[in-house]
């Protein structure tokens, strides 16, 4: 089920943005997990991701990705990690994935046809909302992903 002019809004947000291949995501994710236990941070809410370019490397593609951690408290960060107070993304076009992140493309299929069909302009990258953290032994196939993509409120 797609709908149109939904929000997103998280605080206090830990963010990294860089080039990575897919392996290289999954070890920040990591260190960024490690990051915010050894400086006493707790994750308050939902992972977020966005895409924002794909390149062709040597073996991999390199993904130019955002990673978005909502923290329990405001942070000077240093160093790769930013501080954003607020990420608030307004009028998106809103899709729910349930199961396996391997179909997730076809979600994306889905939003782009109904951006296209109802002549909107995205303005966004697509940003991914991990609303199930999965445990150890979890299959893949339990994720559930928000996908939201910014849209233009002005109709040209």
């Amino acid at each position: 089920m797609l709908e149109i002019g939904k929000e997103f809004k998280i605080e206090n947000v830990l963010s990294l943005r860089k080039k990575m291949t897919q392996q290289e995501i999954q070890q920040e994710m990591m260190s960024i997990g490690e990051f915010l236990e050894q400086n006493s941070f707790k994750k308050n809410g939902p992972i977020v991701t966005a895409t924002f370019a794909i390149e062709q490397s040597n073996e991999q593609p390199l993904l130019d990705t955002e990673i978005l951690v909502p923290i329990d408290k405001p942070a000077n960060l240093y160093g790769k990690y930013k501080f954003k107070d607020v990420f608030h993304l307004i009028n998106a076009v809103y899709a729910r994935h349930e199961g396996n992140p391997n179909t997730l493309q076809n979600t994306y299929n889905e939003l782009n046809q109904y951006i296209s069909e109802k002549g909107l302009q995205p303005i966004t990258a697509a940003y991914n909302v991990n609303v199930v953290d999965l445990n150890p032994g979890q299959s893949m196939d339990d994720m559930i992903v928000d996908v939201y993509v910014g849209v233009n409120p002005s109709i040209v």
